[in-house]
């Protein structure tokens, strides 16, 4: 049975992805946002043994706090900026 859908890995690579663009974001409404997340987080260790049912609702969760991020652009379905912040340089 070949399944679309991604391995574990690609989808743990795509949460720490977002945790890290969604944990960098300015916007204190995101900084909220990802308290709550993290909460979240702590609660499906607990709830959820399967780890990639875990990281299922954690993306489907970082999917939401990235379309109430005021600083996302919602019109294009782009998933990066066409201008990043200048501090990203490291």
């Amino acid at each position: 049975m070949t399944s679309p859908s991604p391995s574990t890995e690609e989808l743990r690579q795509t949460v720490d992805r977002m945790e890290q663009r969604l944990g960098n974001c300015s916007s204190n409404h995101t900084n909220e946002l990802m308290g709550h997340y993290w909460a979240l987080v702590a609660r499906l260790e607990v709830d959820l043994p399967d780890e990639r049912e875990r990281l299922l609702s954690r993306s489907g969760a970082l999917m939401l706090v990235q379309v109430t991020d005021p600083t996302h652009d919602h019109h294009g379905h782009h998933h990066h900026h066409p201008r990043d912040d200048e501090d990203d340089e490291e």
